[in-house]
């Protein structure tokens, strides 16, 4: 059995917060994503950022910085932190949002890399009746399940677009049907990471546990979503998810058949979230999830 140090595959933890980071520094995990995915409220300010990537630094882990997609007063706030970011020297950026990526361009010094909010996956949906097409041969059903689990980066020139403007990368989710479309990416030149735990299935930019749980404003937010979540149920199609922030999320478990085939497509990360949504948040749940994944490798 593989231990996390002997596999090629590198076990990055993600998290918005300097607490879980700490946490995470102590772990067996190779680096950090530091920073909002999917909420501008949540962006860590400029002291936080430097906290963060001074600490990840001399604990001698790799550091990322994530930003989700944003406003106008989003961009204002990101741009001394790309000015700082710059200066420390091919720090790498995870981009959700085009107006940072235009940013990012008169921004030498930087890795970049897109985030899941930049990459369209129709098979993040779950309902799997998608592809049941009424008195379809299977031949035809097949066709239209691999559309289903292609990836806006299956299309070339999608690839050659962010190629032009510097991104070498991306993140995508863990859905095994799409894992053979990742595969063609890679082989495109284009490097993945995958996320663990939880897949993304819709994003709000009004955030509906602020609305839930009675915030007044979103520039005075409270941010709830760094406490609790809202574990919703479809009743009709028999489907569970969680809301927590502006996303909602459904739930996912590796298999180790499925780990080996990732480790074959040649994925470069793994990505461990922190927070009450993978319910990890501490050194032993993410060593834990760590020992997991790599059991599988």
């Amino acid at each position: 059995m593989q231990t996390p140090s002997d596999s090629k595959m590198k076990y990055i933890v993600q998290t918005d917060s300097i607490n879980f980071l700490r946490e995470a520094l102590k772990s067996k995990c190779a680096g950090v994503r530091f920073g909002a995915e999917f909420c501008e409220q949540r962006i860590p300010n400029l002291d936080h950022l430097m906290q963060a990537y001074e600490e990840t630094v001399n604990a001698g882990k790799s550091f990322s910085y994530s930003i989700p997609i944003l406003s106008n007063i989003g961009i204002e706030k990101i741009r001394p932190q790309y000015e700082y970011l710059k200066k420390q020297g091919g720090v790498e950026v995870v981009i959700g949002d085009f107006g940072a990526l235009n940013l990012t361009q008169n921004t030498e010094g930087l890795k970049l890399r897109l985030g899941r909010p930049r990459v369209y996956i129709p098979g993040r949906s779950p309902w799997s009746q998608i592809t049941r097409l009424p008195n379809q041969n299977f031949f035809t059903k097949r066709k239209v399940e691999k559309i289903f689990y292609q990836t806006s980066l299956n299309y070339l020139r999608s690839i050659e677009f962010y190629k032009k403007l510097g991104v070498t990368g991306a993140d995508v989710d863990w859905i095994p049907k799409c894992f053979p479309q990742y595969n063609k990416i890679i082989k495109n030149g284009f490097k993945l990471s995958i996320h663990s735990q939880v897949v993304p299935i819709a994003v709000t930019m009004r955030c509906h546990t602020a609305r839930f749980t009675g915030e007044s404003s979103p520039t005075l937010c409270t941010k709830p979503c760094l406490r609790k979540v809202f574990n919703i149920r479809q009743k009709e199609l028999g489907k569970s998810f969680i809301l927590n922030g502006n996303v909602i999320y459904r739930q996912v478990e590796a298999q180790s058949k499925e780990i080996r085939r990732l480790m074959n497509t040649g994925i470069s990360e793994l990505i461990i979230p922190m927070g009450p949504v993978s319910k990890i948040d501490d050194v032993q749940g993410i060593d834990e999830a760590i020992a997991a994944l790599s059991s599988g490798a």
